[in-house]
């Protein structure tokens, strides 16, 4: 089993460091263990449904980017 990390451990590696014990975290993560509150998959399935009606009324993801971090 891995040892734990303790909080001053953890504040004591540097920001490399604790990005890389982030990414293996999420890393380890198994998607197909993640539940999925039902109303998030009701929101899904509409957003869905509503592209499948009408693809060409929706924005790119790059328009959406740009609205919400424009650049400096």
């Amino acid at each position: 089993m891995a040892r734990t990390l303790t909080n001053d451990e953890i504040s004591d590696l540097t920001v490399a460091e604790r990005i890389d014990l982030i990414e293996t975290l999420w890393d380890s993560i198994d998607p197909n263990q993640l539940s999925l509150p039902e109303s998030h998959r009701r929101a899904l399935d509409e957003a869905l449904a509503d592209y499948r009606r009408a693809p060409d009324e929706g924005r790119s993801w790059d328009d959406v980017r740009n609205d919400l971090f424009p650049r400096r």
